[in-house]
């Protein structure tokens, strides 16, 4: 299998700008991140196996010194929206494949979207949505919101009394999609003839306001 390493410049040492450039340097992408505490930017330098500029991510120099030209993937992650889009903007200038930005404020997520980056990811929209599915639904996990927070993406185990077991893909007719089945620690692939098996967990996409009865035939 032919295995692809990317070269991802992270815009944003924080908590979450940490993480993804610790588990893709594992993964053994190319990682820069571009931080603007100096001290931030000194731990980081310690900890991450991965090339750490000190800067201001929305300065062009600082992102051609992280090789921007020659990127796979840009993230743009810190605080701050109006920063996160100037940097997505740059990278578009500089035709980076891949853009993804971090949103905090959900009034900001219209603008990300017109500037056609790849993703904008609300962070904090995402977390809410999680919590009130752990609160209603303890068997339900929350995986993401898509196509502009009216879908929901989400795992649910098949369990004795649920309505679809037995049943084939083909034969639900329900306004919802199965992705995709995790059988046996085993992924199954999605096909009109395959059958719902308890213990299985069904990968499902729905409308947001679908949501509730779909959780019901479980």
């Amino acid at each position: 299998m032919l295995v692809i390493f990317l070269k991802i410049l992270i815009a944003g040492g924080g908590q979450i700008g940490t993480k993804l450039a610790e588990l893709c340097s594992k993964e053994k992408h190319d990682v820069v991140l571009v931080e603007k505490e100096e001290k931030v930017a000194e731990n980081l330098g310690e900890k991450l196996d991965a090339l750490i500029l000190r800067g201001d991510a929305t300065d062009r120099k600082i992102l051609k010194d992280g090789d921007i030209e020659h990127c796979d993937a840009l993230v743009a992650l810190t605080g701050d929206d109006k920063t996160n889009l100037m940097i997505c903007e740059i990278a578009k200038d500089f035709k980076v494949p891949t853009i993804v930005a971090r949103v905090n404020d959900t009034s900001s997520e219209e603008i990300f979207m017109k500037l056609g980056i790849t993703a904008s990811i609300n962070t904090t929209t995402s977390a809410v949505f999680a919590f009130k599915k752990a609160i209603e639904k303890p068997g339900e996990r929350l995986v993401s919101l898509v196509a502009g927070e009216k879908a929901e993406i989400f795992e649910k185990v098949v369990s004795k009394k649920c309505k679809l077991i037995n049943k084939t893909l083909g034969e639900i007719v329900e306004d919802f999609v199965i992705c995709a089945i995790y059988r046996n620690g085993e992924l199954v692939k999605a096909k009109p003839n395959t059958k719902i098996l308890e213990g299985d967990v069904l990968v499902i996409c729905v409308p947001v306001e679908r949501v509730k009865s779909v959780s019901e035939l479980f």
